[in-house]
């Protein structure tokens, strides 16, 4: 554009446009920034899709690891080309590159390609010059109208120590696999001898900061209904707190009724094992030829049976007068969360729209494939050797927290 004279320069706007990306690091060279930002083809997908959102992974080469998301945001910046031209007397000019690092890529779409820049990649060493004057010039490469900005959380990964290569090597592009396998069934064979690694549960499903509210403390009158579903809202980390006590539900519903035949129903189910997901139980009872709504099964439930708001066993029905985590046998009955990858979720809403309704034994046998973007399972029902083989070993401690 022409040479900066008072903080100003002159000249014609050009029409290239491109955007920016603040990369909340500092990559060792460009090529690697991009290929944690998912290469080229990553980048023209994030640009052609209607999300608005660029993924970047620290380390690229491990599909286990937690990404980061940058949010498209609109912006009015230009890219300029500082630069310092030396004469020598009359000599000619030599020019050299003088900008500062900066951990921004710029890029600028031509096509169906994608031009990576970035403002100082490299250091030109100044020349020590006798004669002449240097004057700084500068040219605007291009307009730059909307930025990526990572404003998440980034500062936790979690590293696979054990069975990483092996992991990565048998990973698979679920956009490779072809719809028609899900058609024919074979979508739960098609990675069955991948390495099994449960990310922890702790980990926080959002990565952007929120505020809490948190609820007051409870009055210090309360009523006896209230004190007995206080273990219900308990964090699971105060062992302290009391379990509801057995209640001898016989003393107050008529033998023989109808009532009765269905509390003596659910009570033997609990018999059998003391913690029960509902819908497992109520697939139970309608095989028992026992069908019940959503509010009398919650009453059945209720007499005989509680659950805590959080922990390892969230919302599972337990049975009055068992506490889980003094009995080490318990870890059996636990809580997982199975959440369907992104690039299979458009199969899941299809699934959602069927008439017909999966057995819970069937997903558990991971025979069908669940409607639900996420499903908790229940380890002791899951039919897979790896998992029993692991959950059946002897514990190494006497009680469960929600920590451990």
């Amino acid at each position: 554009m022409g040479v900066i004279k008072d903080g100003t320069v002159s000249g014609v706007l050009p029409s290239n446009q491109g955007f920016a990306v603040h990369y909340p690091g500092y990559s060792s060279t460009i090529s690697r920034s991009i290929d944690t930002l998912g290469g080229i083809q990553g980048i023209l997908k994030a640009r052609n899709s209607q999300s608005n959102k660029l993924e970047l992974r620290f380390r690229p080469e491990d599909p286990y690891s937690h990404p980061a998301f940058g949010e498209l945001r609109p912006c009015n910046n230009l890219l300029l080309k500082i630069f310092k031209k030396k004469s020598y007397d009359g000599h000619g000019a030599e020019a050299s590159d003088s900008m500062s690092k900066c951990p921004t890529l710029v890029a600028t779409r031509i096509g169906d390609e994608i031009q990576t820049t970035q403002p100082g990649s490299e250091d030109v060493e100044e020349q020590t010059l006798t004669h002449g004057e240097a004057n700084l010039y500068a040219d605007i490469v291009a307009h730059v109208p909307e930025a990526y900005c990572f404003d998440g959380m980034i500062d936790y990964q979690h590293v696979v120590a054990v069975h990483a290569d092996v992991a990565r090597r048998k990973k698979r592009n679920w956009s490779e696999v072809e719809e028609l396998q899900f058609e024919k069934g074979g979508l739960m064979d098609v990675d069955q001898e991948d390495v099994m690694i449960i990310v922890p549960p702790l980990f926080s499903l959002k990565d952007v900061p929120e505020n809490l509210v948190l609820r007051p403390h409870a009055p210090a009158t309360l009523s006896s209904k209230k004190k007995h579903s206080r273990v219900e809202n308990h964090y699971w980390e105060n062992d302290k707190e009391q379990i509801p006590k057995i209640v001898n539900w016989e003393d107050y519903i008529p033998q023989g009724s109808d009532q009765w035949e269905s509390q003596m129903a659910v009570s033997r189910l609990f018999d059998e094992r003391p913690i029960w997901k509902k819908d497992s139980l109520a697939e139970c009872l309608l095989d028992k030829g026992l069908k019940f709504k959503y509010e009398m099964l919650r009453r059945l439930l209720s007499r005989i049976a509680y659950y805590f708001s959080s922990g390892p066993f969230l919302r599972f029905w337990i049975r009055k007068g068992y506490d889980p985590r003094k009995d080490p046998d318990s870890r059996i009955y636990q809580r997982l969360d199975f959440r369907v990858p992104l690039p299979l979720r458009s199969y899941c809403d299809a699934n959602a729209g069927n008439q017909m309704k999966h057995r819970w034994e069937d997903i558990c046998a991971f025979r069908v494939f669940p409607s639900k973007l996420q499903t908790s399972l229940q380890l002791f029902e899951l039919v897979d050797d790896y998992i029993q083989l692991e959950i059946r070993k002897p514990p190494t401690q006497t009680t469960c927290s929600f920590k451990d």
